[in-house]
């Protein structure tokens, strides 16, 4: 009996004496770096980490064992010789997988540099050396593994920046003035221009949505033009524009392009100016010709009354000021604005085939 106690008494020993725990996590940290060139700026100057663009990602192995993640940037500008942090962050526990930066796991604490990441955004471009740390623990904040990679930027000039106008700027229609910083090796440029309508709008979603001001032009290797030149069609006092300048490179698998940021900028005036080239009587001058015109055709066959009534409801509004003139909008069926000098000219031609016109709708807004 005594020889069986000692046994179990052995046996406990060597049991309390193990320490099992789940299999050691690695990590590794891939930096995508012709991404990063021209999308570290922003990734930098937005605190919300997932709505970035994606430059990195963490790959995790084995999968599915409890981990915590902790990430550090560094930051050291030319010429010095130190590091300062941008910013930190430590994950929530989570069941280890691969992940972007646009996709990490909950995070459970995070602390920024304020006046560095400031820095950053007034220099609209990186500079220096960025280090990124990523360390990765079990659930008992027991260390499993690190990974560290450094972006170099020491020749900022290889992603283009629009010098003007500047974001925020408010322009003359007589003349809008566009440069941007050159690029070696670039064959051409190609600029792209389009209307924002609503600040629901992403920069990005105006850019690229149909009917551009400015569609793809190719403008050779000049590195400065007036927009008014290339425009597709004319714009409108009070309008926001954005665009985009990118650099067509020659590879040997194909071109490859470098894209500026999307600066966007008004129009100055109103619509209300831009109408102001024309007169209220001038206009409803020609609603009345349009409507004189409705008169005798629905007289001789009976056609038009509901565009009649339409048009004439709408000079009653104006005449008894229910509609104010100036506050007057037109636009085509994209929401397009036009100015008046065009919606005189589709008047003109209206006034002159009334049968074209088949409907008008007004909308309050």
């Amino acid at each position: 009996m005594k020889n069986k106690l000692l046994s179990l008494m052995i046996l406990g020993l060597l049991f309390s004496s193990l320490n099992i725990s789940a299999q050691q996590v690695t990590v590794s940290l891939n930096v995508f770096d012709q991404l990063a060139k021209a999308s570290f700026a922003a990734f930098l100057s937005n605190t919300a980490l997932k709505n970035t663009p994606r430059i990195l990602q963490v790959v995790l192995t084995p999968q599915d064992e409890k981990v915590i993640v902790k990430g550090v940037f560094l930051w050291r500008k030319l010429n010095e010789s130190s590091f300062n942090e941008i910013l930190n962050f430590t994950t929530k526990p989570f069941p280890s997988r691969s992940f972007y930066n646009d996709n990490y796991p909950d995070i459970e604490e995070s602390n920024y540099n304020d006046d560095l990441i400031q820095e950053n955004r007034d220099k609209g471009e990186p500079t220096g050396t960025y280090r990124v740390i990523i360390e990765v623990f079990d659930s008992n904040m027991v260390f499993q593994g690190t990974d560290t990679k450094d972006l170099e930027f020491t020749n900022p000039s290889q992603t283009i920046f629009i010098l003007q106008p500047n974001i925020g700027d408010e322009l003359d229609l007589g003349g809008i003035l566009m440069s941007w910083t050159g690029i070696d090796g670039v064959s051409d440029y190609i600029v792209r221009a389009n209307i924002r309508t609503s600040k629901k709008e992403s920069l990005e979603e105006a850019l690229k949505k149909g009917d551009p001001i400015v569609n793809d032009k190719n403008v050779g290797i000049v590195t400065d033009i007036n927009l008014r030149d290339i425009l597709d069609r004319e714009l409108v006092g009070g309008e926001e524009i954005v665009v985009q300048v990118k650099g067509t490179i020659q590879a040997p698998g194909g071109e490859t392009y470098i894209e500026s940021e999307i600066v966007n900028f008004r129009i100055k005036g109103s619509v209300k100016e831009s109408f102001d080239k024309g007169t209220e009587e001038g206009f409803t001058n020609i609603i009345k010709q349009v409507a004189d015109g409705l008169k005798t055709q629905s007289t001789e066959n009976g056609e038009g009354q509901e565009l009649l009534e339409r048009l004439e409801n709408l000079l009653d509004k104006i005449g008894n000021g229910e509609i104010n003139f100036n506050d007057l909008t037109i636009t085509m069926g994209d929401g397009r604005r036009i100015t008046y000098q065009e919606f005189q000219q589709i008047l003109d031609y209206l006034r002159k085939n009334p049968d074209l016109l088949t409907n008008l709708n007004f909308e309050e807004k």
